[in-house]
């Protein structure tokens, strides 16, 4: 009896076996295929940057910004001041004042000319009114509000970014230069691994210049740091805002050696060559920007360091 019962047990735990296993192969069945795919820490994005670049703060957030935009000509071969000047309906005179040229005959290629209606960015300094910002740009207090859209011109806050008219004349600060032509160190010692233009079918903003890995990248500039730290594809990155629109952007590095908000001088040591982000070898990719629009470096290049 007891044999009997056992077996009958055993019979029915096997029966109970087969209809899991068949309701198992069933739903296994049932579900779409898919490929195979290799653990989330082994797999690598070839269509997204390595790391995103950080977020703007909250108090960045909360900084109210004009949406003008500024309106920058790029010289094209065989342009003249004065074709330029004609094509976009303003006085020779003006456009040259405006980029501070002493020659009017002394333009070139890639060079970036800013034209009236651009607006320069602006921080509002502790103490500062809108009287005072207006009479240091040569501009009127109503352009100022009306391109700001400002509900009360008497209320101003330290840290309030403006969007400053360009052009106008007449203030004790210029807020519109050209590129400081054959004026900037270099800010590494190697050679140019790939120049500013199209490569693959894509824009190259900047140089690449080939360099021994954890050499001193320099500053080509006297200016402030903007940025310090990893930037997407860029890799480790430094962004140097020299005053006037103009910018200098240093990527690929393997360390940083200055801050946010440091003033650093010309020829300063700011972080060292590597290949860091999209990169397939030690250098440093230079670009320089006026306005936010990138130019080729090798305008703006003049000497190499000893």
């Amino acid at each position: 009896m007891h044999i009997w019962r056992r077996q009958k047990k055993s019979v029915l735990m096997f029966k109970a076996g087969v209809c899991l296993a068949a309701l198992l192969v069933a739903g296994w069945l049932a579900m779409p295929l898919r490929p195979a795919q290799a653990r989330l820490d082994e797999l690598i994005r070839t269509d997204a940057p390595y790391q995103l670049p950080p977020e703007m703060s909250l108090k960045e957030k909360s900084v109210p910004v004009a949406a003008a935009t500024p309106r920058v000509y790029i010289v094209r071969d065989g342009d003249t001041l004065s074709e330029i000047a004609v094509r976009h309906r303003v006085d020779v005179q003006t456009l040259a004042e405006m980029n501070h040229l002493h020659d009017h005959d002394r333009i070139v290629k890639g060079q970036a000319l800013m034209l009236p209606g651009t607006a320069i960015p602006y921080t509002v300094r502790r103490g500062e009114t809108l009287s005072v910002i207006a009479c240091r740009f040569g501009v009127s207090e109503r352009e100022l509000t009306e391109t700001n859209n400002i509900d009360d011109p008497d209320r101003l806050l330290a840290g309030q970014r403006l969007m400053v008219p360009a052009g106008q004349g007449g203030g004790e600060t210029p807020i519109s230069r050209a590129l400081p032509l054959k004026q900037l160190g270099w800010p590494v010692v190697g050679w140019i691994s790939s120049v500013y233009g199209m490569r693959d079918g894509a824009m190259h903003e900047g140089i690449d210049i080939a360099a021994d890995y954890g050499q001193k990248v320099r500053a080509v500039k006297d200016g402030r740091v903007v940025f310090a730290g990893p930037r997407g594809t860029y890799g480790i990155t430094v962004i140097i805002d020299h005053g006037g629109g103009l910018r200098t952007l240093y990527a690929h590095n393997s360390r940083v050696l200055v801050c946010e908000g440091q003033r650093v001088r010309a020829g300063q040591p700011i972080a060292r060559v590597g290949s860091t982000g999209r990169s397939t070898g030690p250098h440093l990719h230079l670009e320089v920007l006026l306005n936010g629009i990138p130019v080729d470096p090798m305008l703006c290049l003049n000497r190499t360091y000893a």
